[in-house]
């Protein structure tokens, strides 16, 4: 399967997460993800998406770190992966994200 299809709406996706879709909505307006949008403007998520989110809402929830500091992990997350360093394995050793579907 084409972890990158987009395939799921927002609320099959919050429900499949355990999230509010407001929730969703926040973490998409604070740059962690950009869901896939169709003609009618209807966002759209695939299952590399919802490995994202798991992963924000495990550093949210579990390790109760700010949207802020979510955002400068992932941009060094980034950086880190250009460079070859896979510093979210190194860092999060224990995050394994859930086959939801």
């Amino acid at each position: 399967m084409n972890t990158k299809q987009p395939i799921l709406t927002i609320s099959v996706a919050a429900k499949l997460l355990g999230l509010h879709p407001r929730t969703i909505m926040l973490y998409e307006r604070s740059g962690f993800l950009s869901p896939h949008r169709t003609n009618t403007n209807r966002r759209m998520y695939s299952i590399r998406d919802l490995d994202d989110l798991q992963f924000v809402k495990f550093l949210t929830h579990d390790r109760g770190i700010n949207l802020a500091g979510v955002k400068t992990l992932l941009e060094a997350f980034t950086f880190a992966d250009k460079e070859g360093v896979h510093l979210k394995e190194l860092l999060f050793p224990t995050f394994k994200a859930k086959e939801l579907i």
